[in-house]
């Protein structure tokens, strides 16, 4: 089976030559080639919980990790298994010099692997991956298969031609539009960006959820004023423990490492970012995650979101994500450990194998989740005993190892 092009999948060394870049006139031997044998750095772009995971699990496997940070509030910065830490323009709005400074450390720091944490990181390493592969391994997709998962709308075309159970979506790109998108889709629905990273860095949230036409106009008009692309979904009701994670590892469009979990606290509630997750054995997103991965065409690493419609029990595909996610270190604390297979599938061409996983282990924000019990104790969401129970189980803190 061929290996579209510019994603990751066999190690470099078995697709034969690699892809020429301007002004090349022949083919040389690939970064895989060239590191295969020796233990190359992995550039982790991204300081936040998902590079954080990273860099703890290939640190703890003796792994050179130099990590890129764009923010000084990008807190692993300070992990012990950062041998070094490189100050980075912002990828979202320097790509070219972002990639730039890149090349500047395979001259400089030696060729290695280029694992994008951030949607910022990837969606600027994915724009140029031909160039990039041509000085590091890189571990994510190019630009055509990137923005099917970094779109939310693409995502959801490509749910639609793969059959996967997702909310119905709208993509009004006019006031005029707007309307008619309303009566499609009904209240109260959802107003979400197409690219997530930009509207929370505007507004600080990942969507809104609006119960009439005048609060959708307005959700929709402040991040339209602003360039920002949106779409209208609906709501799909249910608690937030309703929300599910596929992830898996794929090889030549086959899945070889699979693990799902569930979501237990979100902060913000129900529309928020994940502050308390556990794992457990969710079949029925098994074959749902299976075919949007392929239908994107994205080998290596993936995680999938879904969430349990409480009017059917099915569940919808709520969002993919070619990159690692904010719970990574869950997956590594039970002995999944995805970061460890990509460096070591890329550089040394082991294929990765699937293992046993627990269930009933947690992954914990403790900076967040605290806040979100006591939250939802004062509303008696949740008694201070069912709040407090991850911390007495088996469990791993998303900052504080």
């Amino acid at each position: 089976m061929a290996i579209p092009q510019g994603q990751v999948g066999r190690p470099a060394s078995a697709r034969g030559t690699r892809e020429l870049g301007p002004g090349s006139t022949s083919a040389g031997p690939t970064p895989a080639e060239r590191l295969r044998g020796t233990r190359p750095p992995a550039y982790v772009l991204g300081g936040h919980e998902a590079g954080l995971a990273v860099i703890r699990s290939l640190g703890r496997a003796g792994v050179p990790v130099v990590g890129v940070i764009s923010s000084p509030n990008e807190h692993a910065r300070h992990s012990r298994a950062v041998g070094h830490v490189v100050s980075a323009p912002d990828p979202s709005g320097r790509a070219r010099a972002y990639v730039d400074l890149l090349i500047g450390l395979a001259r400089h720091r030696g060729a290695g692997v280029v694992i994008p944490t951030t949607d910022e990181a990837l969606e600027a390493v994915a724009l140029h991956h031909a160039e990039l592969a041509r000085h590091h391994i890189v571990a994510c997709a190019a630009d055509a298969v990137a923005q099917s998962f970094l779109d939310k709308g693409l995502t959801s075309d490509v749910a639609a031609s793969t059959r996967v159970d997702a909310p119905r979506t709208a993509t009004p790109t006019s006031e005029d539009e707007l309307a008619a998108c309303a009566r499609e889709i009904g209240f109260p629905c959802l107003v979400k960006p197409r690219e997530s990273y930009r509207y929370h860095r505007a507004f600080g949230v990942k969507m809104k959820r609006v119960d009439d036409y005048g609060a959708l106009r307005e959700a929709w008009l402040e991040a339209h004023v602003l360039g920002l692309k949106m779409l209208i979904q609906e709501l799909v009701p249910g608690p937030e423990t309703a929300g599910v994670n596929y992830n898996v590892y794929m090889v030549d469009g086959e899945p070889v490492v699979e693990f799902t979990s569930r979501k237990v606290r979100l902060s913000p509630p129900n529309f928020g970012y994940p502050c308390a997750v556990v794992t457990a054995r969710v079949p029925e997103v098994v074959e749902p995650g299976r075919a949007i991965v392929r239908g994107m065409g994205i080998e290596g690493f993936a995680n999938v979101e879904f969430k349990q419609d409480e009017r059917d029990g099915r569940h919808r595909l709520m969002e993919v994500n070619g990159r690692p996610n904010m719970s990574g270190q869950l997956a590594v604390r039970c002995g999944v450990d995805f970061p460890v297979m990509t460096y070591r599938h890329l550089v040394d061409g082991v294929l990765p194998r699937a293992s046993d996983y627990p269930s009933g282990v947690y992954w914990i924000d403790e900076a967040r989740d605290p806040f979100a019990i006591a939250t939802r104790w004062r509303r008696g969401g949740v008694t201070a005993r069912d709040g407090i129970a991850p911390y007495g189980a088996p469990h791993v803190f998303a900052t504080f190892s």
